[in-house]
C-alpha cells in the first residue's frame, strides 16, 4: 500500500509542478501604475476590457469602498515596492453586512495578487468564484487579515462540478491581529471542490472563534476537492490547523507535509485537533509537527468510513493520532514530540510580519506563573 501512496504522490507532484509554471512566467502586455483609489478602480475597469494587464499599486493606504471584480483574465494587483507593510487595501471593517462586501472578487483566469496587505471587510477579504471557473489564481507575498467570514474563500455551487483549479498560495500571512476572530464562522483558506491547489510557505495566526461553535479550519480543503498539496506552513492559535474534507463532503488524495500546528494553552475556547482527514481516501500525511498546549486530546485525526488508503507517518505530536467513526490509515514511525525546539521556534517567528512578531514570541514563550 505504501508502494501505491508513493506513485500516486509523484503523479500529483509532477502535475502540480505544470501548474506551478503558468502564472509565475506570464507576461503582461499592459503595465497601469496607480496611486490613488480613484485610479485603482479605473486601472481594474480598463484591466478587465483588456486582460493581460498589471496593475503596480504605489505605497500607501487605500480605503476601498466597493469591492474590487476582477472579470478579465490575466489581471495582476502588485505592489510597486514588493513590501505588503507599506501597501494596505482596506474594506469597511469587520462588522456584518446583509449585502455580500467582499474586498476583492475574481471570476477571471490566471488573477495574481502579490506584495499587497488587505484587510478588513464584512464578508472576505478575496473571492476566487470558482463557479466561474477561476482557475490559476496566484496568491503570494501577502498579508490577508481581519474579515468577518473566511479570508480566503474558493467558492463553489452546488450540483456543479465547475471549479477554480490549479492555484498557488504562497508566502502569505492570513490571520487576526487580535489574535481570535470576530465570530465562529471563519478560516483561512477554505476551498470547495478545487484540484491541484499548492498551499505552501503560509503562516496563520488566530483564526480562532470567540463563542458558540469552533471555527473553521485556518486551510480546510472539501466539498470534493482533490490532489491538492499543503506544505511547509505555519498555524498558530488556530481552532483547527489543516482539514481535508468534512462529514460525507470529502476529499480525494493530496499531501499534508512539513507543516507545523501550535496552539498555546490561551483559553480558546474551542481548539480542536490540528489536522482533520474526514472522508479523504488516499491522502498521505507526512513529517508534520503538531504540538497543542490545550486540553483537546488528539493532534491527528483520521475520520468516517470512506477514508481509505490513508498513510500518516513521521509525523511528531504531543497528543494522540486517533481514528474516529470507522476511518482507516497506515501509521508509521510517528513519534512523540514535547516542545518545538528554540531554534524552530525563532524561525518561526521570524516568518511572520512585524506587527504580528510580538504576539508569536508570547505564543512560543508563555510566561508560567
Amino acid at each position: 500500500m505504501q508502494r501505491i501512496v508513493r506513485l500516486a504522490f509523484l503523479t500529483l507532484f509532477a502535475s502540480l509542478c505544470q501548474a506551478d509554471d503558468l502564472p509565475i512566467s506570464q507576461q503582461y502586455q499592459y503595465t497601469v501604475k496607480v496611486d490613488t483609489e480613484q485610479g485603482l478602480y479605473k486601472a481594474v475597469k480598463q484591466a478587465n476590457q483588456r486582460g493581460n494587464t498589471l496593475i503596480l499599486i504605489a505605497d500607501g493606504i487605500y480605503q476601498l469602498s466597493s469591492t474590487l471584480n476582477i472579470t478579465g483574465n490575466h489581471v495582476a494587483l502588485k505592489s510597486a515596492s514588493g513590501d505588503p507593510a507599506t501597501t494596505i487595501l482596506r474594506g469597511a471593517g469587520m462588522a456584518p453586512s446583509k449585502r455580500v462586501k467582499n474586498l476583492i472578487r475574481v471570476t477571471g483566469h490566471h488573477f495574481r495578487f502579490s506584495g499587497l496587505t488587505a484587510e478588513s471587510a464584512p464578508h472576505h477579504i478575496i473571492q476566487i468564484v470558482g463557479e466561474a471557473n477561476a482557475d490559476h489564481a496566484v496568491i503570494e507575498h501577502c498579508v490577508l487579515q481581519n474579515a468577518y467570514e473566511q479570508l480566503l474563500k474558493v467558492s463553489h455551487r452546488a450540483n456543479s462540478q465547475v471549479a477554480a483549479d490549479h492555484g498557488i498560495i504562497r508566502h502569505c500571512t492570513f490571520g487576526y491581529t487580535e489574535g481570535i476572530g470576530p465570530q465562529y464562522y471563519i478560516g483561512g483558506v477554505d476551498l470547495h471542490l478545487g484540484q491541484h491547489w499548492r498551499i505552501e510557505s503560509n503562516q496563520f495566526f488566530g483564526i480562532a472563534s470567540p463563542a458558540d461553535k469552533v471555527a473553521e479550519h485556518a486551510i480546510h480543503l472539501w466539498n470534493n476537492s482533490a490532489h491538492n498539496q499543503v506544505v511547509n506552513n505555519i498555524i498558530i492559535n488556530s481552532d483547527r490547523g489543516i482539514g481535508f474534507g468534512m462529514g460525507g463532503r470529502g476529499n480525494q488524495g493530496g499531501l499534508i507535509t512539513g507543516n507545523i500546528v501550535y496552539h498555546a494553552d490561551n483559553n480558546h475556547p474551542y481548539a480542536d485537533a490540528g489536522i482533520i482527514l474526514e472522508s479523504s481516501p488516499g491522502t498521505m500525511v507526512k513529517q508534520n509537527r503538531v504540538i497543542q498546549h490545550h486540553g483537546y486530546p488528539n493532534a491527528i485525526e483520521y475520520r468516517f468510513e470512506a477514508t481509505q488508503g490513508v498513510l500518516i507517518a513521521e509525523n511528531g505530536t504531543n497528543k494522540k493520532i486517533r481514528k474516529r467513526n470507522s476511518g482507516s490509515a497506515e501509521l508509521n514511525d510517528n513519534y512523540r514530540l514535547a516542545e518545538l525546539s528554540p531554534a524552530l521556534k525563532r524561525t518561526i517567528i521570524k516568518r511572520f510580519p512585524a506587527h504580528y512578531q510580538q504576539q508569536v514570541f508570547d505564543t512560543l514563550y508563555p510566561i508560567r506563573d
